[in-house]
């Protein structure tokens, strides 16, 4: 007998039926497949296919499903297109050794990586490695950033192998697309050519499983479909990120159903699970119907899930000695591995273990992943092989259980997701986030919460959260957070796009409650991107200056638009001054400043030079010029001179030509393809009056916040400029941050009546109508009144703010602890007007008091500096490793006894009441 269904399941089945596209937000335990064959067996006439990227999971499938419903995997679709005349590579791929496929690839010499050197058997290894990603990816071609990350090779050391190992990725390449090829040819180089054919797939609609963790290949093929498309996952559980799986779902433009009814466990377990689902930041809530479940101890449970297999061998060494018999899921193959290859260094020998083949010793290993902060899971392998010897990792391996004979089986969480069992622990090891100096808890990462919202929906009857007991004290913790930091009162001072990182700030939440209808918006976006080409990107290097691009191509559409880059380039040029009291950190020596200051100014007066004569430049010049003043801006935007800028090895002969010659050709090429897709769009602005383009524009209300300047305005079209690679990802914050530029506008002053974005690297404009754009927005008045009503939201919140300062108690020295450091005083120097301006906006949440080591002035306190970013001071001293934070909240410039710091940021609180100190006696600042 047929199981009655729920009102979801029932509701998600009549929009199917509708013919509707749709994203069904399944969350653990609520029958997504049961629901998925509702919908085939609801339409028996229609010939469908349900998709999944598992095969057990799919041969599961056929059992259920309808004689309507395919079942297949991808790779099945894939073979039977295009695998099929590959199938004798296929049978004859067995394991073909790294040294042959070097010799295959002509790779015949060591690769010498400055201290380091890579055999030909690795690169062959890594050569095949930069294939395998570029098919996991939807990349049009093998690209360098394909490499995979090498331990213990520097930044630059690694960009330098990967280009010099793109040329053979790419032969590599031409020969697996051969029949007649030579190297060993996998399954996932058939799905990859099969999605480059953009094929279509047979029936009237397609059902996609798994959606969240999606391969991006598939997830290409899917969104393409000319059919009814249904995805159905929960975005919560996207755990495997870091083997490039995708979620389909959030963005995907259809309408979005949720099913919440767990059938696993009951309201105890839920209630669990929806702590953590708030902490992953999802709105899905789920409710516990199946049965009674307890949270309780569990002395001997089924299931032990852990954070990683360092810890999972931590439980199976523990039960092991317990004379426990252990089962690991997913058998323990890596760690003895591991193991091996950590006795070969031990032992003064080398190995060939892919995470260890460039360390010399064992020592080596240590010292690296305890200074080396992207070594996290290497460093807790490390630590167990440290801890229980490597001899004694293999013989724990060997003595484990077989498959389905162990009393407790442990596993990661990574490898339970699918599973259930009736009672579950949850080991230690998904660590509380730590407390900084400060007394400030930090926040959950959205990775690790989704991580422990799979483990602990795991659990059917029985839930022993031992491993995360210390979830109640966190969440105390930041809800006295959220208390103090997130009050509209404050958060009113924030520019525009700081404001709608905060659900609570008053933008966000004026928004939110008038603009509901965001992602009807994003997806008309979504929809109306199908039909845009594939965006345009360097490939031959290995880490592209991405943020440097971006200002170089809008300074490039500025230049078209005969407008000069914007005022922090200039301020950029003038941090190069030897007048300048506290220079950046990493600033050059004083002839090297003169020469680079130089070629600043030298800059800027070449950029409206050829503004004025278009003939005296080429566009590879401008396009040279306009990197070269990228990376003066950055140092601004920065506040330091980062050892990967241009401008970090100048000397005192250094000259403007020089480092215009020093542009990497991958920027003037790059930058030539954005600007040819550019060409049409942007063609009828330039035919535009000049009063009829403004780059930059500040808006009425603008002043009213922390700040607020858009892109472009062009006879009326309000235009952002993204130079994303990744144009999917643009969601409801630039959404509204177009709306907010909008409602801004309190008087019209730019008669705007459409807004778009221009997606550069695509070379195409999504634009909209004023009065479609707030109507799909759900807009509940005209422009005009929302106008008003924003203005008096903003007004009412900068009051609030100004009473909240006002009913504080006049400013007094804080009382503070003994610092267990020595601190140095600074004495109060002239103020840098000429310097300060309205950029210098600070985000609030991240500030936070320095105490500067140093040797201490006979009786004089502590200087209490502001830091941003906790590597600076807004002075823009640098902070050293153990300088002590003393607090982090909003109420810096009341604390704060560093004057240069205060002036430097002086706009913040000067806009809300406070006048701007002019000497050491107007410190601190004083209400107006």
């Amino acid at each position: 007998m047929a199981m009655k269904p729920t009102d979801e399941q029932q509701a998600a089945r009549d929009a199917f039926v509708e013919g509707r596209d749709l994203a069904l937000i399944a969350g653990a335990g609520t029958g997504k497949t049961s629901t998925l064959i509702m919908m085939g067996t609801s339409v028996p006439k229609k010939r469908g296919i349900y998709v999944s990227f598992n095969r057990e999971i799919a041969e599961n499938a056929k059992t259920r499903f309808g004689p309507n419903v395919q079942c297949r995997t991808a790779h099945s679709l894939a073979f039977q297109h295009v695998g099929k005349y590959f199938k004798e590579r296929l049978d004859a791929a067995a394991h073909l050794p790294a040294r042959e496929t070097a010799r295959r690839l002509g790779i015949s010499t060591v690769l010498d990586a400055g201290a380091k050197k890579i055999e030909v058997n690795h690169q062959a290894r890594l050569v095949m490695g930069m294939v395998r990603r570029f098919c996991f990816s939807t990349a049009r071609e093998v690209a360098a950033r394909h490499m995979e990350a090498l331990n213990g090779l520097e930044p630059d050391a690694q960009a330098w192998v990967s280009e010099k190992l793109l040329p053979y990725a790419r032969t590599a390449w031409e020969d697996l697309c051969s029949p007649a090829g030579r190297l060993r040819f996998e399954h996932d180089h058939y799905l990859k050519m099969w999605a480059m054919t953009a094929p279509q797939l047979p029936g009237e609609f397609v059902l996609l499983d798994e959606a969240q963790d999606t391969n991006p290949v598939l997830e290409e093929i899917f969104l393409k479909q000319s059919a009814q498309r249904v995805c159905v996952g929960d975005p919560s559980q996207q755990i495997y990120g870091w083997r490039f799986a995708r979620d389909v779902m959030t963005g995907f433009p259809a309408d979005h159903l949720y099913l919440t009814q767990s059938f696993r466990f009951g309201p105890a377990v839920a209630e669990q699970a929806n702590r953590w689902l708030g902490h992953a930041e999802s709105d899905l809530r789920l409710t516990g119907a199946a049965r009674e479940s307890t949270v309780s101890t569990v002395p001997l449970p089924d299931a032990i899930l852990c954070r990683s297999n360092a810890h999972a061998m931590r439980e199976v060494l523990s039960h092991l000695e317990l004379g426990i018999r252990v089962e690991l899921w997913g058998g323990g193959g890596p760690l003895k591995r591991i193991a091996e290859a950590a006795q070969q260094l031990k032992d003064g020998k080398r190995t060939s273990h892919p995470e260890l083949f460039l360390f010399d010793s064992w020592a080596e290993v240590q010292e690296y992943v305890e200074n080396d902060k992207s070594a996290g899971d290497l460093k807790a392998l490390v630590a167990v092989v440290d801890k229980y010897s490597p001899q004694t990792i293999i013989e724990a391996v060997d003595r484990l259980a077989p498959k389905g004979t162990g009393q407790v089986i442990v596993s990661t969480a990574h490898k339970a997701k699918g599973r259930e069992w009736p009672r579950v622990r949850i080991a230690k090891g998904f660590d509380r986030p730590p407390i900084d100096d400060s007394g400030t808890q930090r926040t959950i990462r959205l990775d690790e919460a989704r991580l422990a919202y799979v483990a602990v929906s795991r659990a059917m009857d029985v839930l022993d959260i031992e491993g995360v007991a210390w979830l109640d004290d966190y969440e105390k913790k930041i809800t006295e957070q959220s208390e103090q930091h997130n009050d509209p009162a404050r958060l009113v001072n924030l520019a525009l796009t700081h404001q709608l990182r905060f659900k609570d700030a008053p933008v966000t939440a004026f928004l939110r409650r008038h603009l509901p209808g965001v992602e009807t918006v994003r997806r008309d976006y979504l929809s109306r991107l199908a039909g845009l080409p594939y965006p345009v990107q360097p490939l031959d290097v290995h880490t592209p200056a991405w943020n440097c691009l971006g200002h170089t191509i809008d300074y490039r559409l500025r230049m078209l638009l005969g407008r000069l880059p914007g005022e922090a380039v200039a301020l950029g040029v003038k941090e190069f001054e030897n007048n300048v009291p506290q220079p950046v950190p990493g600033m050059l020596r004083e002839a090297a400043r003169e020469a680079v200051l130089a070629a600043g100014e030298q800059m800027l007066q070449r950029f409206a030079q050829w503004r004025d004569n278009a003939a005296q430049a080429t566009d590879e010049q401008r396009t040279r010029l306009a990197f070269v003043a990228a990376h003066y801006e950055r140092i601004f935007r920065e506040g330091q001179l980062t050892r990967d800028s241009m401008l970090a090895d100048a000397d005192e002969l250094t000259t403007l030509d020089g480092l215009m010659q020093q542009v990497p050709r991958y920027v003037v090429e790059d930058i030539a393809e954005q600007l040819a897709l550019a060409e049409k769009p942007f063609t009828p602005f330039l035919r535009l009056p000049e009063n009829q383009r403004t780059c930059g524009p500040t808006f009425d209300g603008s002043a009213d916040i922390g700040g607020a300047d858009a892109d472009y305005i062009l006879d009326g079209l309000l235009l952002d400029c993204k130079a994303t690679v990744h144009p999917r990802s643009i969601g409801a914050a630039e959404v509204y941050q177009l709306a907010g530029y909008l409602l801004l506008d309190y008087t019209d002053t730019f008669a705007i009546n459409r807004v778009g974005i221009y997606l550069s690297r695509q070379g195409g404009i999504i634009t909209w109508d004023t009065d479609d754009f707030l109507t799909k927005l759900g807009a509940s008045a005209s422009l005009p009144e929302l106008r008003q009503l924003f203005q008096a939201e903003l007004l009412r919140a900068a009051h609030d703010s100004s009473e909240t300062r006002a009913a504080e108690r006049e400013w007094q020295a804080p009382s503070i602890p003994k610092p267990r450091v020595s601190t140095t005083h600074q004495e109060l120097s002239a103020p840098r007007a000429a310097d300060c301006t309205t950029d210098c906006t600070p985000d609030f949440k991240n500030a936070a008091f320095r105490l500067t080591p140093g040797k201490p002035r006979r009786n004089q306190p502590p200087v209490q500096h502001v830091t941003l970013d906790g590597q600076t001071t807004a002075c823009r001293k640098p902070i050293a490793d153990d300088a002590r934070t003393v607090s982090e909240h909003a109420d810096w410039h009341l604390k704060a006894t560093c004057y240069n710091c205060a002036h430097n940021l002086a706009p913040y609180y000067t806009a809300r009441g406070y006048i701007t100190p002019i000497n050491s006696r107007d410190f601190p600042p004083r209400r107006s």
